[in-house]
Formats: structure tokens, sequence, C-alpha cells
């Protein structure tokens, strides 16, 4: 049998050929643990979706699809990577454009999410444009001044987004950025609202008069705390309930409602329009419950012939 020879180091090991990483540093032992596969599945739907609408600003032709690296545990670090195509551009045939759109990716990521933490001065949606179309700009890909910013509506869904990975995790847990040029950690006791996220892009806010609805209830709010998600039709709604009288008789148990039940209710609808004249979001508030209408569906057993003594 040959020898084996073990040879110790104090080098780590390189990391993954990875363009950033995600890692969560989780409390063992405490709360679901689901919440730190959820964070970081969140994390990644994030990423693509800001991803593909920064490419954009670069060249209309760059498509980019995020692959899976590596997974290190005891932290969870997830290592992920962008794969960069264009179609045929004279625009880009010239340069080793991929290493410097990637890196634009992951610094665009870096400038959000320092952004979102950042209570140091007031928010400044436009200005966060500015700083990304700069990034943009210094990749010089395109040899030409004509870098688009992203629309305030992806920026605000992306915002969203990074702050609802955030709101996943519990006191305690830390989950950081990794990337070649540094790292930054979410600042986990910074939360932002996402009212507060969805006004930074409103022009116009759009009222509609109130009017009477029917809305299923899929998940009450027994806490008070928050908005109640409702169903009108086949789209799910989160709404608030400004009926003071009702939400405490309801919360005193004097009133019954269960998942499956609908509320009767006059409903206020606002419809908030952002820079470019896109809806950025629609919120729904209930005025007044008039009354709640249990499901009375009940599934109906047919009848069927029992074959088995032929």
């Amino acid at each position: 049998m040959p020898d084996v020879v073990v040879t110790l180091t104090d080098t780590k090991p390189s990391p993954p050929r990875a363009d950033f990483a995600f890692e969560i540093d989780f409390q063992r032992g405490v709360g679901p643990a689901s919440r730190v596969f959820s964070a970081t599945h969140d994390f990644i739907k994030a990423c693509e979706a800001l991803d593909a609408e920064l490419v954009q600003s670069i060249d209309l032709s760059i498509e980019t699809v995020l692959v899976l690296e590596d997974i290190q545990i005891g932290s969870i670090k997830t290592w992920l990577r962008n794969t960069l195509t264009a179609t045929e551009d004279d625009a880009l045939k010239t340069l080793d454009w991929k290493p410097l759109v990637g890196k634009y990716l992951v610094r665009a990521k870096y400038a959000v999410i320092r952004w979102i933490d950042d209570e140091s001065h007031p928010r400044s949606l436009p200005e966060l444009r500015r700083e990304i179309q700069q990034i943009a700009a210094e990749t010089d890909v395109r040899r030409l001044p004509d870098y688009s910013a992203p629309s305030p509506t992806a920026l605000t869904n992306a915002i969203r987004d990074f702050q609802a990975v955030k709101d996943r995790l519990i006191p305690g847990d830390r989950a950081r950025l990794l990337t070649h040029d540094g790292d930054i950690e979410m600042n986990l006791s910074v939360s932002f609202q996402i009212e507060d996220i969805e006004a930074l892009a409103v022009a116009k806010t759009i009222e509609t008069p109130a009017s009477e609805m029917i809305l299923a209830v899929k998940k009450p709010d027994y806490l008070g705390t928050s908005k109640w998600e409702l169903r009108h039709g086949k789209r799910t709604i989160s709404a608030k309930i400004e009926d003071a009288g009702w939400l405490k008789r309801f919360q005193g148990r004097q009133v019954d409602v269960r998942p499956g039940d609908a509320l009767q209710c006059t409903v206020k609808i606002e419809m908030l329009y952002g820079f470019d004249n896109e809806l950025i979001a629609e919120r729904y508030t209930v005025l007044t419950v008039i009354d709640v209408l249990a499901n009375r569906y009940q599934v109906i057993e047919l009848p069927f012939e029992d074959k088995s003594d032929g």
C-alpha cells in the first residue's frame, strides 16, 4: 500500500468560479428551518428579476441566466454566476464584454442592498437610478454614453424583493452578499415598509369611489397588525380593514370568519402610477364590512354502482 502524505495548511480553499454568493449565518435550533431556504430562494429570484432589467441598460440583445455553482454548509453559502449571451451586435463583437457586464450586475446588487439599509439620509429613488446608470456607463461596453437607468418600477420591485428576503429571517440571523470587491451585510433591523417603497416611485395616485364588493377570505388577520389576504375572482389581494367596530367584534370572537368565507364590504381602491406612467401597485382598503358570507359550497358525493359482486 503506497504511503499517504497529509499536508496541513492555513490557506483557505479558493472560492468556486462564481460572480458572487449569498451567505446566511443562521441561529441553530431557533425558529422555523424553512426560513433559511426560503430566504435563499427569494434572494435568487430577486436577483434574476433585477438582472433582467439591468442588462437592458447595457444592450437590448443581452440575456442573462443565473446558475448555481456551489453550496457550502456551516453557514449556508450559495455561490452564483451569471451566464450571458447576446445576439449578433456589432457593438459587442470587438470587446470581451461578459466579465464587464457580470461585474456591473454584481455592483448594482450591492448598490441596491446598501441603499435599502442606509438610514443616514432620506432615500432617493432617482439617486439610486443615477448611481446604477453610472455603474453601467463605467463598463464602456458600447463605447457610447447612451446607458439607460433601470426603470423606477423595476427598482421598486427589487427593493421590495430584497426587503422580503430580510423579513424571512429572525433576530440573530445574519445575511451577506459576498463579492470579489467586498462584502455587504444586510441590516435585518432596518425594515423598509412596502408602502414607503412604493411611495418613492409614485408620480400619480388615482382613487376610485368606494364600491361594494364580495371578497373571499384566504387568510384573516387575527392579531390586527397586518393586512388580510383576500381573493376577488382569481386575483389575490392584500387589504387593510378600517372598520374599527367590526374588527373589534372579530378579534373579540363575536364574529366568526374562516378561510373560504367571504366579506361583503365597501372597498376603496387606489391605483399608483410611476413616472413612466406604468401601474406600480393597487391598494385595497375595506371601509365597511356589511356581512360575512359563509362558504356554503359542499362537495356532493356522486352515487356509484358497486359492481364487485358481478
